[in-house]
């Protein structure tokens, strides 16, 4: 039998926090879980430190591949063709689940075929603190969380604000990962990517507790990759608007699309350039 869950962590130069996300991993309380790292040619301790760890857990299943650098796309794919269960959750190698995650979580995406699903996040910095409230990533939070109050569907909120955070918030079923054909080359969005196109197989689950720590790092911030953020965030939304125009009606009744909600879809797509340039200028940007 294949495990329940399987955790892909792509770990690059996160040598002090790996071991944090990897126990908050094998932790949780699901004991049929797999844990699959790929170490994506760090040139810190990162691999020293995943070895001591796995061997504080001989009886878990896990599992460290180590390559070359090729990207945070590259070693998800390669560590979810590694794994085996039908479930598949990533976590990124500076951050790391609360308990009780995968008990919340797994009951919404075991008993369909194409299913997603996410928590909120605690917001934290690179000392595991909870960020203030005016932080400039805890407001861009809040404030992206209330589009789902003024959406018809959490797919249309998805389409305004990536509220998800990080491809690390998804759980999903294998099947919609095939169905999609896996991550896109971007280096920022592949996450929201992978999200806009599942809308088109499936509505999204959100599990309305925090599940799951995600880490900022103010120092590393950069603005000069916003124009690349801002290039890959219109080709998404046109990769989407070009299925819309292309491939019919979607599976999901509930997804964006000019069939389901004529007035929302027409609005959002006259106004996209204009509202993402919007979006983009109080967006935190993290360099990777």
């Amino acid at each position: 039998m294949p495990p329940r869950v399987s955790v892909v962590i792509p770990s690059y130069n996160h040598s002090p926090y790996i071991a944090q996300a990897i126990r908050s991993a094998l932790d949780q309380d699901v004991d049929d879980l797999e844990l699959v790292i790929v170490d994506d040619g760090s040139a810190d301790e990162s691999v020293a430190v995943i070895r001591s760890v796995f061997e504080q857990y001989p009886d878990r299943n896990t599992q460290l591949i180590e390559q070359e650098n090729h990207g945070a796309h590259h070693a998800i794919m390669r560590g979810i063709e590694a794994s085996s269960s039908p479930v598949l959750s990533i976590l990124n190698s500076d951050d790391f689940y609360l308990p009780g995650r995968f008990s919340a979580m797994l009951p919404e995406v075991e008993t369909h075929e194409f299913a997603l699903a996410f928590s909120k996040l605690e917001l934290i910095d690179d000392q595991s603190r909870p960020l203030a409230n005016d932080s400039a990533w805890a407001k861009w939070y809040s404030e992206s969380l209330e589009y789902i109050n003024t959406n018809p569907t959490l797919g249309f909120a998805l389409l305004e604000a990536n509220f998800t955070v990080t491809s690390g918030n998804f759980v999903f079923t294998r099947s919609l990962y095939k169905k999609l054909g896996g991550f896109s080359e971007h280096k920022f969005v592949h996450d929201w990517d992978f999200l806009i196109r599942s809308l088109w197989h499936t509505e999204p689950v959100l599990i309305d507790q925090e599940l799951m720590a995600y880490r900022t790092h103010d120092s590393n911030t950069t603005e000069q990759v916003r124009p690349l953020l801002e290039k890959e965030c219109d080709e998404v939304i046109q990769r989407y608007h070009d299925m819309c125009e292309c491939l019919g009606t979607p599976a999901n009744s509930l997804a964006p699309h000019p069939d389901h909600w004529e007035h929302f879809f027409n609005r959002f797509v006259t106004t996209r350039k204009a509202f993402w340039n919007t979006q983009l200028k109080k967006h935190p940007i993290q360099s990777l």
